[in-house]
């Protein structure tokens, strides 16, 4: 067993620490932080986070409350967290937020040192002419004036045992000093001590209309005092909303914009950076039993992920509904892929959900011999497939397949000026019981189990980008060189900043390459990703790796190529490239593609290669196949795909050959065992190495190889390894 992780639902609760962050909001923090207690002016500030709900506001303010605690003691300003939604009443929340700002001062004052003597005596004052300012505020009840004016409070009544206390401390006399006076000896007071107070006011958005617009109020006519920052977070459009609910005006966002001097926007995280994290969290207890199923995983992870993975929130939301649901279908058994897809389908659209859920029940019992489908029935339900999906949902074709491919008896039309799709067709009986054994969402046994659970910065430097193409231009050494430089920095999570740069690529509609540039690229990635996979922290297990984003880039440099370029690269990709287990997975993909072995036959649209090229590198991969030492065939990545691909290529004897030379040492024998290990994952019991019969079957006599083992159990130097292999090849039983 390697690791045990259980399913900890999150509950989409903010980020504490930069340690958690995932997004890269870390650098915007520091830098905010900093400007927040910069010396430039000692006038009060109004500082907004805005952002939609979901975007990680919440997590930016903790990161920026965390950063603000890592300053120096001398730059450290007070931190006030202020909740306004636990107060009930306006009089009570202009009381509390006073009486945080008396802490805060006290605080100061209480600070013990030599060094700080000097800001204890002026705390202490600010004290004192905070106490006056406010009992008599509390006494009057009144609009208080500032420089004449009068503000936007309306008239306060005091009330609790602080103002009744700060009565007493200020007691009363005959000719009671004007509050215009006693704010302006207050701003002194806080000028003089000269440290910074940050009153943090997170989620106004989601206060009443009134009580948003009270808290403005304040803090703009109150409490707008030298030295006190505040930091308020929101999502714009809705405070603007209810502004103009509350108050009658007719722009509320320019009344924020009178109120708060500097706004700063969420950061936008990257689309692919949010899957990346999301199928990150899903690895460790996400069952990768077989290389199908990992590769539908990346799919839905890509295809539906792009649609429904849009906000951190629905990052976090979506992997707590694949937590919450995974332990009871776990037992079950059921397609890691369709639970997934359908969670991210859930928290993105709960009505494209529901439609799922009643055409599945609907399918099983059209396949069962239960139920009738009319013609009506289908064009309504088709007509409400297309209104929950929204007018572009199913605009690509590609996307029209992959959602067809998740249900039963849906086929997806070519055509975009007819129906997008065709309902409750019949699935051939292969396809039916094919469904039936892996326990997919479109099996008739299963799908019910879906529902009813019983019987889911790193923006690469602008100057960065363009240089790697500079270098593009110089060959495919230097190319690589490059490459290598950006695969070994980090850039967010497991994202390095290689993995950054291929995934700007894929996205960009025309590609920076010209045609000589594209060779070369592709040449260097023929020679570097082998190595660049060895960086993956999850190696050789990983759900979204490197490898797969280079293969979705491989069209898009392609088409740049012309004819004879194409041709040459092409060739000398395959017959010089040394990162073979990367040229493999091109092999072996395009072998199922075009439909020369197995049943996954793709349109050739989606081929990468055309025939007479695939014949080509067919046989130049299967030339190296029969060069390889036993030494390059345990160096590869997932060395057994080196020997599945040279079989489905069409050698059925020179693999066995190849094993058979290797394993007529006892050393050797273990290596090969060895290199076919697989991983399945478990919530309750962690993730295991596999060794499966079905896979070395082809190659070696499995009872002859087990035989073998059984004598070497106490070899001094091999139990240990012979031990782990008969574990693995136990543990292969159980799923």
């Amino acid at each position: 067993m390697l690791d045990k992780v259980p399913p900890i639902i999150d509950g989409d609760r903010a980020i504490e620490c930069s340690g958690q962050d995932k997004l890269g909001f870390r650098d915007l923090a520091v830098q905010v932080a900093n400007a927040v207690v910069a010396r430039s002016t000692s006038e009060g500030l109004v500082v907004s986070i805005e952002g939609e709900w979901g975007s990680g506001k919440s997590s930016l303010l903790n990161l920026i409350s965390s950063e603000l605690e890592r300053l120096p003691e001398e730059n450290k300003p007070t931190t006030i967290n202020f909740q306004p939604w636990l107060i009930g009443n306006r009089d009570a929340l202009i009381a509390k937020l006073f009486d945080e700002v008396f802490k805060g001062l006290q605080l100061v004052a209480s600070r013990r040192g030599d060094h700080k003597s000097a800001n204890t005596e002026k705390a202490k004052k600010a004290i004192k002419a905070l106490e006056k300012f406010v009992g008599v505020l509390s006494s009057t009840g009144s609009l208080f004036e500032v420089a004449g004016d009068a503000s936007a409070i309306a008239p306060i009544k005091w009330f609790g045992k602080m103002l009744k206390a700060l009565g007493k401390w200020v007691g009363r006399s005959k000719t009671e000093p004007k509050l215009s006076d006693l704010k302006s000896k207050l701003d002194k007071a806080l000028r003089e001590l000269d440290h910074r107070f940050v009153i943090i006011i997170d989620d106004l958005d989601r206060l009443e209309p009134r009580e948003a617009t009270e808290v403005l109020r304040l803090v703009r006519s109150v409490i707008d005092l030298p030295n006190i920052i505040y930091l308020l977070s929101y999502d714009g459009k809705i405070l603007s909303h209810n502004i103009q609910q509350a108050s009658g005006v007719e722009d509320g966002q320019a009344y924020l914009e009178k109120i708060v001097q500097l706004t700063i926007p969420v950061p936008q995280p990257e689309a692919f950076a949010l899957r990346q994290w999301f199928a990150d969290e899903l690895q460790p207890f996400a069952p990768m039993t077989y290389e199908d199923g990992r590769d539908r995983l990346k799919e839905v992870i890509d295809r539906e992920g792009m649609k429904q993975l849009r906000t951190p929130r629905a990052v976090v939301r979506c992997l707590d509904a694949i937590r919450f649901v995974w332990p009871a279908l776990e037992v079950h058994r059921l397609d890691i892929s369709d639970i997934v897809w359908l969670q991210m389908v859930k928290v993105g659209n709960l009505s494209m959900y529901r439609w799922i859920e009643e055409y599945c029940l609907s399918a099983v019992g059209l396949n069962i011999g239960t139920a009738r489908i009319s013609r009506t029935s289908t064009q309504e339900q088709l007509t409400r497939l297309l209104e929950v999906g929204g007018s572009s949902c199913f605009s690509d074709f590609t996307y029209r397949l992959f959602f067809a491919d998740q249900l039963p008896g849906i086929e997806a039309e070519y055509a975009d000026d007819g129906d997008e799709f065709r309902l409750f067709e019949h699935d051939s009986d292969e396809t039916r019981d094919a469904n039936i054994r892996e326990r997919r969402l479109a099996s008739p046994d299963h799908s019910r189990l879906y529902f009813s659970l019983n019987t889911p910065s790193h923006v690469l430097d602008g100057e960065d980008y363009r240089s790697f193409w500079e270098v593009t231009s110089e060959g495919p050494i230097e190319a690589g060189k490059a490459f290598r430089v950006f695969n070994a920095t980090s850039a967010l999570g497991s994202l390095s900043q290689a993995d950054i740069l291929l995934e700007r690529l894929i996205g960009e509609t025309r590609g920076p390459l010209d045609s000589q540039q594209s060779s070369n690229f592709l040449l260097a990635l023929s020679n570097v990703l082998d190595d660049a996979i060895k960086q993956d922290q999850y190696g050789r297990f990983g759900l979204i790796t490197i490898f797969d984003r280079a293969t979705r880039l491989v069209p898009i440099l392609l088409k740049a190529l012309d004819e004879k370029l194409r041709s040459k690269t092409i060739n000398t990709m395959f017959s010089k490239g040394t990162s073979i287990s990367w040229l493999t997975h091109l092999f072996r993909k395009e072998t199922f593609a075009h439909g020369r072995y197995g049943d996954r036959v793709s349109h050739s649209s989606e081929w990468l290669f055309t025939d007479d090229e695939l014949n080509i590198i067919g046989e130049v991969m299967l030339e190296r196949y029969r060069n390889l030492s036993k030494a390059e065939y345990l160096q590869a990545k997932e060395p057994a795909n080196l020997l599945f691909a040279w079989q489905q290529g069409g050698d059925d004897k020179g693999p066995s050959d190849f094993v058979k030379k290797c394993i007529a040492t006892d050393e050797g024998l273990i290596e090969i065992l060895e290199s076919f290990t697989s991983t399945v994952s478990s919530s309750s019991s962690g993730v295991y190495l596999v060794l499966r019969r079905d896979n070395l079957s082809s190659f070696l006599n499995f009872d002859e190889a087990q035989a073998r083992l059984v004598n070497l159990m106490n070899h001094p130097s091999l139990g240990g390894r012979v031990k782990a292999i008969k574990e693995h090849i136990e543990a292969a039983t159980n799923w």
